[in-house]
C-alpha cells in the first residue's frame, strides 16, 4: 500500500523533488549531521507555524503496555510526549495529541486523527520490552516496511539528535515492519504522512531507565529537534 504523503499545503511536490536526488541520505550520518547544524543556526521558519505535528503516546488506560518493576509504559509514553509537545511548541510548532490523559484509545483512531488534521508528521512514542533479557537496551524507531523516504528521514533525523544529545544512549536505527517481520504497525500502515514509532529504549533494561529519568529533559528537547529539523527542511 502506498500511503497519500505529507499534506500538500505543507509541499509534497517539493519533498518529492528534494529527496529523489538524495537517496543516501539515510546512510550517512554526515548529511544528516550538515542539516541540524544548519537547521539549528537558522531563523525560525515562517512555514512551521503553518505546520501541524502529531504526537501519539502509546497505550493507555486498561492497556498499560510494558510492565518491569512496577513501571508502566503507558505513564512513560505519556510524560515524555507531554514534554516533546512543549518543546514543540517553544519552537513555534502546533501540535495535536492523540491523547493527553490516562486513556484507553485503539491505534487506528490514533493515526485517522492525525489525517484528520493533515499532520505534517505523527510521531508515536513508546518503550520497547525483551522479556528475561535485562541487558538488551537502546533506542529505535519503526517505518512501514516499504521504507519510504520520508519515513526514513523522520526517523533518522530524530535518533541522530538524540545520539549527540544523550551519547550514552545505545541507537539501534531504523526499522522496518514488525518486530515479527509480518505486515506493519497500524500507525505506519493508517498514516497518511510520515510517520515513526520511536521505541525510546527498553523499559526492561536498568540501564535505559536511568538514562531516561537522568536526561529526561535532553531526550525531549532532542525528539523535537529531530522533527523540527524534518519539518524545516523537507515541508516547505
Amino acid at each position: 500500500m502506498i500511503k497519500k504523503r505529507i499534506k500538500y499545503g505543507c509541499g509534497c511536490a517539493v519533498l518529492m523533488v528534494l529527496v529523489i536526488g538524495s537517496l543516501h541520505i539515510i546512510k550517512s550520518k554526515i548529511e544528516i549531521k550538515s542539516v541540524i547544524d544548519q537547521t539549528e543556526s537558522a531563523s525560525l521558519n515562517p512555514v512551521v507555524y503553518q505546520t501541524v505535528v502529531c504526537l501519539d503516546a502509546g497505550h493507555g488506560g486498561d492497556d498499560v503496555g510494558a510492565e518491569y518493576n512496577g513501571r508502566y509504559e503507558k505513564d512513560d509514553d505519556l510524560t515524555i510526549t507531554l514534554a516533546v509537545k512543549k518543546e514543540l511548541e517553544s519552537l513555534g510548532v502546533e501540535v495535536i495529541l492523540t491523547r493527553s490523559q490516562d486513556i484507553s484509545m485503539d491505534n487506528a483512531p490514533r493515526a485517522e486523527y492525525a489525517n484528520l488534521y493533515d499532520a505534517a508528521v505523527l510521531v508515536s512514542i513508546h518503550r520497547n520490552y525483551y522479556e528475561g533479557y535485562e541487558a538488551v537496551n537502546g533506542i529505535e524507531a519503526w517505518i512501514n516496511s516499504q521504507f519510504l523516504q520520508e519515513d526514513e528521514l523522520l526517523a533518522a533525523a530524530i535518533l541522530e539528535v538524540i545520539e549527540e544529545a544523550v551519547p550514552k544512549s545505545t541507537i539501534r536505527g531504523v526499522k522496518g515492519g514488525t518486530m515479527d517481520g509480518e505486515g506493519n504497525y497500524t500507525i505506519n500502515r493508517v498514516a497518511q504522512m510520515p510517520s515513526c514509532i520511536l521505541e525510546l529504549g527498553f523499559i526492561s533494561s536498568d540501564y535505559d531507565n536511568t538514562l531516561l529519568d537522568t536526561y529526561f529533559s535532553d531526550y525531549a528537547a532532542a525528539i523535537a529537534q529531530g522533527i523540527y529539523t524534518y519539518i524545516q527542511t523537507f515541508c516547505t
